[in-house]
């Protein structure tokens, strides 16, 4: 029976680190193809053993001038995501802690919003922007994302905020504590894990959208992710600096889920109940 148990474990890890190995596959593909060359770039089949050349980052930093679009993608996923839970929070207590009429409803209705593709409503959005002098403005993009958002966390948040008991609040208001406080000073620190884990998602969400920045952009507002079609001319796709340019894009988004899962995981653990 321990025989069996080694040998299944032994083939789970195998599966486990095949599904890595397959996932991590395209990114390794697209780091290294960064630091080729323009002909080993095209080379078939890939080579991976090749002289690192910094060829592509310095065409992306001195001819698309990269790092203008990094600063305004940085700018916007940043602010949407801080709104977005701003907004979403109070919105999630409502629907988690009281009861009015339509409320499942109403949730529903948060529900739906995500199924609408953002791509069908872009031309109405960027009729909006134009007829209000918003459009390739940060404002109208972050209200956009904003918007688009803001009912994805709050169903996110309701189940880690239903999964906290009541009672804790109401024992710290028979204490003397206001609702805003009880909700402050116990139950937000418990949704510290549900907090984390959307603002990730929410941020990786905002930072790789491509559509509505499109569309709704032209120079000043214009995100990381557009750029990629500087490189998609009548003379063929320029592949090199196309992958230096999803490169640098990466590592914002890399170092912020670095910095938020500490707290993620000091939130996971965070207790509520002494003795």
């Amino acid at each position: 029976m321990k025989y069996r148990k080694q040998i299944a474990l032994i083939a789970l890890n195998c599966l486990a680190f095949a599904a890595v190995a397959i996932f991590l596959f395209p990114y390794a593909f697209m780091v290294a193809s960064a630091f080729k060359s323009r002909l080993e770039t095209f080379a078939y089949p890939p080579i991976w053993i090749f002289r690192p050349t910094l060829e592509n980052f310095r065409t992306i930093l001195a001819d698309i001038h990269i790092m203008f679009y990094m600063k305004n993608s940085t700018i916007v996923a940043s602010a949407s995501t801080i709104l977005t839970m701003l907004f979403a929070i109070p919105a999630t207590y409502s629907l988690a802690r009281y009861r009015f009429p339509f409320k499942e409803g109403i949730a529903y209705g948060f529900l739906f919003l995500q199924m609408v593709p953002a791509i069908s409503i872009v031309f109405s959005l960027f009729y909006i922007a134009r007829t209000f002098g918003l459009h390739d403005t940060y404002l109208f993009l972050i209200l956009c994302y904003l918007l688009w958002n803001v009912p994805y966390a709050i169903w996110m948040l309701r189940g880690f905020l239903e999964a906290i008991p009541v009672e804790l609040e109401e024992a710290a208001m028979v204490d003397g504590c206001s609702r805003f406080k009880a909700f402050l000073v116990i139950t937000l620190p418990l949704m510290g894990g549900g907090l984390a884990a959307s603002a990730i998602l929410i941020f990786i969400g905002v930072w790789n959208e491509f559509a509505l920045a499109f569309f709704l952009t032209s120079t000043e507002a214009r995100t990381m992710p557009t750029t990629i079609a500087f490189f998609l001319t009548h003379a063929g796709i320029k592949w090199g600096p196309m992958f230096a340019t999803a490169t640098l894009g990466t590592l914002p988004v890399v170092a912020f889920a670095l910095i938020v899962r500490k707290y993620f995981i000091s939130a996971l653990t965070l207790g509520a109940v002494k003795g």
